[in-house]
């Protein structure tokens, strides 16, 4: 959801007392899901690569360009960047 209409927050919180969406409080408690730093990076880059293409995808789904620019903040943030060089 773009951040105009409500922070990027989660509705279930990854550790048990900060409900923000940020990669790094999800590599910091990547060990209790039995994940090494190893892996939840290329986790974290995997799913990154594939959101990036998020503009394209919406275009092809039938999304106005205003439509999508709307969404961007949902998706073009600090976290996906860092995601991908993780």
């Amino acid at each position: 959801m773009p951040v105009d209409i409500k922070p990027r927050v989660l509705s279930t919180t990854i550790d048990l007392d900060d409900g923000t969406a940020a990669l790094s409080l999800a590599l910091g408690v990547a060990a209790y899901f039995g994940l090494d730093q190893g892996e939840a990076r290329a986790i974290a880059a995997e799913v990154g690569d594939a959101v990036a293409a998020w503009r394209q995808e919406a275009a092809r789904q039938g999304l106005s360009p205003a439509e999508v620019d709307r969404m961007a903040s949902a998706f073009e943030h600090e976290d996906l960047r860092a995601a991908r060089t993780a």
